[in-house]
């Protein structure tokens, strides 16, 4: 299988040779931010809906891994197409370099515009102690997304929050370009993986795009991590009732 790169610079997309972005096509990504999410959710989307490995990100801080996945060899910011719903999955396993966020941010928002997408879809984690009410997630919707809002049904970002890292940058720069792009928040434990916020952030995804992928997984690895969780906090208790005698 043949690869060609789309430009000539630090910062390469390299695409499968022959393949072209269709028209109406949607972008989707998330990165490694609060209960990782973003990342969490992309990756199963791609596995959960079977989508083909069509291209890859070179940069010059790229991240010195690779790791093997059914089989096969996978770097770390990987491209993905879903055909049946015209879906490219960016999966980034490594948060780009702190040293060429900018630079690496401006020139994939510059490819999603000269690509034509319809919409960005950008996924990510919100701290769940901000949540109020029965709400489960938060949208920060660019300028051109206003006429699409009402298809998810997601009240916007509170005033006085913030999105931060590259799903912010990425938002920024899209809305500069007048490009179409959403940001989906749901609500996330801080300082450990979330899949059962991304189970979340899935099943809204199926129902809006009418996909079928498959949560269950995500469920598993949360009652693990919880089930984990207590258990800790159980050591940690019956240490602490220990340091009382002598």
């Amino acid at each position: 299988m043949a690869f060609v790169a789309t430009r000539e610079s630090t910062f390469e997309i390299i695409v499968r040779e022959g393949f072209k972005v269709e028209s109406g096509s949607t972008f989707v990504c998330g990165f490694h931010g609060l209960g990782e999410v973003g990342f969490l959710s992309t990756a199963h989307l791609t596995r959960a809906l079977n989508a083909e490995r069509i291209g890859f990100i070179k940069s010059d801080m790229l991240p010195l891994f690779v790791s093997m996945e059914n089989g096969r060899l996978v770097l770390p910011f990987e491209l993905y197409w879903y055909k049946e719903k015209k879906m490219v999955f960016l999966v980034p396993r490594f948060q780009p370099h702190s040293s060429e966020q900018w630079g690496w941010i401006n020139r994939l928002a510059e490819w999603i515009a000269k690509n034509k997408f319809s919409e960005a879809l950008l996924l990510g984690g919100l701290d769940a102690s901000f949540k109020e009410g029965d709400e489960n997630m938060r949208c920060v919707p660019t300028t051109a997304y206003a006429e699409k809002l009402d298809i998810w049904s997601v009240p916007i970002l509170e005033e006085g929050l913030f999105v931060a890292g590259p799903l912010a940058l990425l938002l920024a720069e899209l809305e500069m370009r007048d490009q179409a792009a959403i940001g989906l928040l749901t609500y996330a434990t801080r300082g450990r993986p979330d899949p059962k916020s991304a189970a979340t952030m899935l099943e809204k995804i199926n129902e809006v795009y009418g996909v079928e992928a498959n949560v269950e997984q995500l469920l598993e690895e949360s009652r693990e991590i919880e089930r984990l969780e207590k258990m800790r906090q159980s050591i940690e208790s019956s240490d602490r009732s220990s340091d009382m005698f002598v």
